[in-house]
């Protein structure tokens, strides 16, 4: 069985989590997980744009458009 706790009160999710422990409960925490993987998203994001890697895109959404247009497979064979 799993259970989900969710709440912005951080004292007394530390409670709910203490008691859990108490009880010998397992407790996985998938909000700090996806907190770490917005926060590398991030920072590579910068790192990006530190290095100018789209600097030369003047018009985002024509560059998108331009992008996802379906292109010929020319296979081999």
């Amino acid at each position: 069985m799993q259970i989900t706790i969710s709440g912005k009160d951080k004292k007394r999710l530390q409670q709910v989590e203490d008691l859990a422990k108490s009880l010998g409960l397992t407790i996985s925490k998938k909000q700090l997980l996806k907190e770490k993987k917005k926060e590398a998203t991030i920072e590579a994001l910068k790192e990006l744009r530190k290095m100018g890697t789209f600097k030369d895109i003047k018009d985002p959404i024509a560059w998108q458009k331009e992008q996802r247009k379906d292109r010929n497979i020319v296979r081999d064979e």
